[in-house]
């Protein structure tokens, strides 16, 4: 018996709007994350030693963070 082809094309076929809108929604959802993380070690970049003792970090730990490209968690 010969195996069959499942795909007609080698062309993947467009994806319905609805899973195109997923991909829509989880981009702008990451977007919205790299923002948020920039932010953040933009702000911790800037943070007085006392506050970062109150949140129990090391200046050097502050500073580690605080390099990290807004890419990587």
């Amino acid at each position: 018996m010969a195996s069959a082809n499942l795909h007609q094309s080698t062309s993947d076929p467009p994806l319905p709007l609805a899973q195109a809108g997923g991909l829509w929604r989880g981009l702008v959802a990451l977007i919205a994350t790299w923002q948020s993380r920039a932010k953040q070690r933009r702000e911790l970049k800037e943070m007085e030693p006392w506050v970062l003792r109150d949140l129990g970090l090391s200046k050097a730990e502050a500073a580690s963070e605080a390099a990290k490209p807004f890419w990587r968690p």
